[in-house]
């Protein structure tokens, strides 16, 4: 009779313990805030792209990031992999990520329709895309003393690029799926024009208005559009001094962009990550630093 008694006790205990567990996993793995989500980063072999990319995967998401150079993609994935596995969070429940890279250059429509055409054919869809691939201006100058080309060349890959990319996702994931994030990676140079900088300013102004036109377009299609600024972050393409004031790491764009892919609502806006922070510390809503893109109407 007791060994029957213990018999029993030792099986409540078992599935006790065996449901306390699910239980618990199920708890960590919602806290993985972009759990379930498909994501993909262009430009995520170095700087602030990887960052995206490391900050989406410790968030849960599967993401599949792009770039020219086979060899930064290897680095970023080797990276992911082992921030996750070397992780203690109790969110990491499995210690597992999924990543993959795909050697695709932005401005060259067949290889971007085949890249999202095999992710989408991987994965079923595409939820989160950040547009991250860029580059700064090869030479400040006058406009006068600048060449043509060099404009040319810059606002090919900063927002013809965007334009192919987004339109590849957009026709093979998001419309589809009616639902998705498009984040469009600025500058503040996309707001004002400081001198010696007009190449890069324009591809920037250009982003900027691509963004609102398309938030507009796909305002009634469940898929926010929205550019975040990701201040002045010391990259290979932008390099700082050092200890030059107020230069951030590529991984402080992260509160900024979970605050554009937690929100269902805001689209067409533009954020600058300094001002997020000025706008907590005031003890203000993370909304409060998101302005509209278009211009007010002038209401006299």
């Amino acid at each position: 009779m007791i060994d029957k008694t213990y018999s029993i006790i030792l099986q409540f205990l078992c599935i006790f313990l065996l449901l306390s567990s699910r239980t618990s996993a199920a708890m960590a793995s919602s806290k993985l805030r972009l759990a379930g989500k498909r994501v993909l980063v262009t430009g995520a072999g170095r700087g602030i792209g990887r960052a995206i990319a490391l900050i989406c995967s410790q968030e849960g998401a599967k993401v599949a990031i792009s770039s020219r150079t086979e060899s930064e993609l290897d680095e970023t994935i080797a990276l992911a992999a082992q921030t996750v596995c070397s992780s203690d969070d109790p969110t990491n429940t499995d210690n597992s990520f999924s990543m993959t890279a795909y050697v695709t250059d932005v401005t060259d429509e067949k290889e971007v329709e085949s890249t999202v055409k095999t992710i989408v054919e991987r994965w079923g869809g595409i939820d989160i895309l950040v547009n991250n691939a860029g580059r700064g201006q090869a030479r400040k100058g006058t406009l006068e003393t600048l060449h043509a080309a060099e404009l040319q060349s810059l606002l090919l890959l900063n927002v013809v690029g965007v334009q192919i990319v987004t339109s590849s996702v957009l026709r093979l994931a998001m419309l589809p799926a009616n639902s998705g994030k498009i984040i469009n990676i600025s500058s503040k140079a996309g707001k004002v024009g400081p001198p010696m900088m007009s190449h890069y300013v324009t591809s920037k102004f250009a982003l900027e208005g691509l963004t609102a036109s398309l938030a507009a377009e796909l305002q009634d299609k469940n898929i926010q559009v929205n550019s975040i600024s990701p201040g002045m972050v010391n990259t290979k393409s932008f390099p700082k001094p050092d200890g030059k004031m107020g230069v951030r790491s590529p991984e402080a764009v992260k509160d900024g962009l979970m605050a554009f892919l937690l929100n269902e609502e805001i689209t067409g806006h533009y954020l600058h990550v300094d001002e997020l922070d000025q706008a907590r510390a005031k003890g203000l809503e993370d909304r409060a630093a998101m302005k509209p893109i278009n211009e007010r109407v002038f209401d006299p």
